[in-house]
C-alpha cells in the first residue's frame, strides 16, 4: 500500500496544476486522471511481466489466488475484477491437483473424444468462455487459479464547503500501488490533464510543496 494517501497525491497534483496553469481542478477530475494513469502503468507492467522480479513485485498487490466450484455443467465464472490469468488452472479430485489443459474451440470436438488422453476428472480440459471458462467433463468440479485483479479506483472522499476541502480517509479509496510507483502514476496523470512532467520533476515539486506546508 502506498505511504502517500489520496489526499497527499491530490494536493501534489493541485500544487503542480496551479503552478503551471492556475485555476482550480476538482477531486473527481484528479481521481479520473489517476485511475487512467494507474491502468496505463498496470498495462505496461503486465506486458513485461516475469521479465524481472521488480516488475513481478510491482503487480503483486493485485495477485489473487481464487478457489472455485463450477456449475453443474462445468462452467466457471471469473470474478468481476478479473484482468489476467497467471499460470495454470487446477482442479482438485480427491487428494490430487490436476492441471487443466486449455484447448481452442476448434480442437474441442476431437479433444473430448481423444483415446490417447481421455477427458476425465483427473485429466480435465477447458475452453475460454464469455464469462470465464468451461470445464470438461461437464460436471461439478472444484479447484483454484491465480489471477491479476483490477486495481481499486482511487476516490478522494470528503467535503467541499465554500471551496474548502476537508479530507475523510474513511470515505476514500487509496491507490494500491507501492509508494515507489506513485511519482510514475502522478506523472502519467498529469499528462491526462495536459501537463508533461517526468518523475524527477514531480518529486521536486512534491518536496517543494511539503516544505511550503510544513
Amino acid at each position: 500500500m502506498a505511504n502517500r494517501n489520496i489526499n497527499d497525491i491530490y494536493n501534489i497534483i493541485v500544487y503542480i496544476f496551479q503552478k503551471d496553469r492556475g485555476g482550480f481542478i476538482t477531486t473527481d477530475e484528479v481521481c479520473l486522471a489517476l485511475d487512467n494513469a494507474q491502468m496505463e502503468l498496470y498495462s505496461d507492467l503486465f506486458k513485461a511481466y516475469q521479465i524481472n522480479q521488480s516488475i513481478v513485485d510491482g503487480l503483486s498487490p493485485f495477485k489473487v489466488k481464487q478457489s472455485f466450484t463450477s456449475a453443474s455443467d462445468g462452467q466457471v465464472t471469473m470474478l468481476g475484477d478479473y484482468q489476467h490469468l497467471l499460470g495454470a488452472v487446477y482442479t482438485i479430485y480427491g487428494s490430487s491437483f490436476n492441471t487443466v489443459r486449455f484447448v481452442n474451440d476448434d480442437e474441442l470436438p476431437n479433444a473430448v473424444k481423444s483415446q490417447l488422453r481421455p477427458v476425465t476428472l483427473t485429466s480435465p480440459i477447458a475452453i475460454d468462455s464469455a464469462l470465464g471458462f468451461q470445464l470438461y467433463p461437464n460436471s461439478v468440479q472444484e479447484g483454484f487459479y491465480t489471477y491479476l485483479r483490477t486495481p481499486a479506483t482511487p476516490v478522494w472522499g470528503g467535503t467541499l464547503v465554500n471551496r474548502v476541502l476537508t479530507y475523510n480517509s474513511l470515505t476514500s479509496t487509496q491507490i494500491e500501488f507501492y509508494d515507489s510507483y506513485i511519482n510514475n502514476i502522478i506523472s502519467r496523470a498529469l499528462k491526462y490533464i495536459g501537463i508533461n512532467m517526468g518523475e524527477g520533476e514531480v518529486e521536486q515539486f512534491a518536496q517543494s510543496q511539503t516544505q511550503q506546508t510544513s
